[in-house]
């Protein structure tokens, strides 16, 4: 099969489109054929090397860690998915395997795709999704008319955490840059703040939970806006901040933390309700094919992408 290969950690051009063998399931397994995959920062932190203690050393390494796709085959043991169910997921295989033709998935972090969506669409979604769902639901603990306040609300996981939000029944205050102030509007923002033209935080400033979706905050500065039982969360992990595992961990107020989980179909299909209900829709930047693997990478690098990126694989 055709896939992106790393053989060293590197840049954009270590990635490699070549024949490697199609993957061979596991009893507990399904082998999914990909048509879609989506392009996430961490698949380009990964490549890089930064992130080896947690997605190991092996090569040739397939990056890639959302799907959409249909599935070809299932292990013996797997009873819930059948040969041509349409699915998308999340993968937990390690750095992930969807740059590739095929890709076998653990069944617990899959889930049917929306017929409303596209497989472009579905399998730009499930990581970014799933980040701001456990992020606000699970850590955040947000409710309806809490203040949120989002930084990078036009970016892969900004666009999905003011949905979220909105759907939660949260205010909103959107920053992004001004080209992207429309988008977020049409997200449902509150208000939007243009951090090219305005400070983010205003002396009376209060929020219910920061969401820092870019890890570009001052992380004590973030604190001091906080309401009395508010929290600040990043998707980078800096000094300062807590590892937060859903279930596990107890929210503290006034604390910073970094949202740790496992991915889960049951939550996808959390998420399906929600896009039928036409409540959750993609954002779509760019998309790329399997052969131009790197320019979706250095796509994605500029931090600049509205939405999300997406290979097309089939």
């Amino acid at each position: 099969m055709k896939a992106a290969v790393i053989d060293t950690f590197g840049s954009s051009a270590n990635l490699e489109v070549r024949d490697i063998p199609r993957p061979v399931i596991g009893p507990t397994q399904i082998l999914v054929e990909v048509h879609a995959a989506g392009v996430n920062p961490i698949d380009w932190k990964i490549r890089e090397g930064t992130m080896s203690a947690r997605f190991g050393e092996v090569f040739p390494m397939v990056l890639g860690l959302d799907v959409s796709g249909v599935v070809v085959e299932t292990g013996k043991a797997v009873t819930q998915f059948s040969r041509g169910d349409e699915v998308w997921a999340r993968s937990d295989n390690g750095p992930g395997g969807c740059y590739a033709q095929y890709v076998a998935l653990n069944p617990a972090t899959v889930a049917r795709k929306p017929a409303e969506l596209s497989y472009l669409e579905a399998g730009s979604m499930p990581l970014a999704a799933l980040t701001c769902l456990y992020g606000l639901r699970d850590c955040g603990q947000l409710k309806a008319g809490n203040k949120l306040l989002i930084v990078g609300a036009s970016g892969g996981v900004g666009v999905f955490a003011l949905q979220v939000a909105k759907i939660m029944g949260a205010h909103v205050t959107a920053v992004c840059s001004g080209r992207n102030t429309d988008l977020v509007r049409e997200l449902g923002a509150d208000q939007v703040i243009d951090y090219t033209r305005e400070d983010i935080f205003q002396a009376d400033d209060r929020y219910d939970v920061i969401y820092d979706a870019v890890g570009t905050l001052d992380v004590a500065e973030a604190k001091r806006q906080l309401a009395d039982e508010g929290i600040y969360m990043t998707l980078v992990p800096v000094p300062g901040i807590d590892f937060f595992l859903p279930g596990q961990t107890e929210r503290v107020a006034g604390k910073g933390y970094f949202v740790a989980w496992t991915p889960s179909g049951a939550d996808l299909d959390i998420l399906s309700g929600w896009v039928r209900d036409g409540r959750l829709k993609p954002v779509i930047d760019s998309v790329f094919s399997l052969d131009d693997i790197r320019k979706a990478h250095e796509r994605s690098e500029t931090l600049r992408a509205a939405g999300k990126i997406v290979v097309q694989v089939r």
